[in-house]
């Protein structure tokens, strides 16, 4: 079984340590601060994922550092975004390989989705390699709200709030479904109720 990790409107830095062999998930929701995911044993599978959903004058400035320590071990990183009238987002990703991680996998995407001019939206991966035999790779798109699907949709007997809201439920889903067998069903209700309000 999976061991889950929810980090909900979480504002400190927070250290985790994965210190035995199995399957970690992580689920950050609209959280700020420094996060530091050590991974110092063999034979780890750690899945990173994230939703944030910015409104109003909202600010996010996360950072995220996937340090491997020891070899023969996955982690990967997938956070998506959603920011509408003056929020911002930061978000700095680091996929750190030391000497001894040999055989390590590591992957980090970012993908936003852009509602307004006013939005500000920074996005920076970066990878230190330190060893040979490893697989990296990052990646990273901010988009803005798509006008042609949002046409598409009206003319399909939608108006435009539902239009809205569809687009950004089937942007957002793809992280909600990779989490949702390892979440109580509370936070399924709470992550649903944040989507269904974003754009109110």
């Amino acid at each position: 079984m999976k061991k889950f990790i929810y980090i909900y409107k979480n504002k400190s830095n927070k250290k985790f340590v994965f210190n035995k062999k199995g399957d970690y998930v992580v689920f950050l929701n609209n959280s700020t601060g420094i996060y530091d995911f050590v991974i110092n044993c063999e034979n780890i599978n750690l899945n990173i994922y994230g939703i944030y959903m910015g409104r109003k004058n909202e600010k996010f400035k996360i950072t995220t550092n996937q340090i491997h320590k020891k070899s023969n071990s996955h982690s990967n990183l997938f956070i998506k975004g959603v920011f509408t009238d003056k929020s911002q987002f930061n978000f700095n990703g680091l996929i750190r390989i030391e000497k001894n991680a040999n055989k390590s996998v590591a992957y980090q995407k970012n993908q936003n989705l852009n509602f307004s001019s006013d939005c500000l939206i920074e996005s920076k991966p970066d990878l230190e390699i330190l060893t040979d035999d490893v697989f990296c790779t990052h990646a990273l798109t901010t988009s803005n709200f798509n006008k042609k699907s949002l046409y598409y949709l009206n003319s399909r007997t939608l108006d435009q709030e539902k239009s809205e809201k569809l687009l950004v439920k089937g942007f957002t889903y793809e992280i909600v479904n990779r989490v949702k067998n390892n979440i109580d069903k509370k936070t399924i209700k709470n992550i649903n109720s944040q989507i269904e309000k974003f754009l109110l």
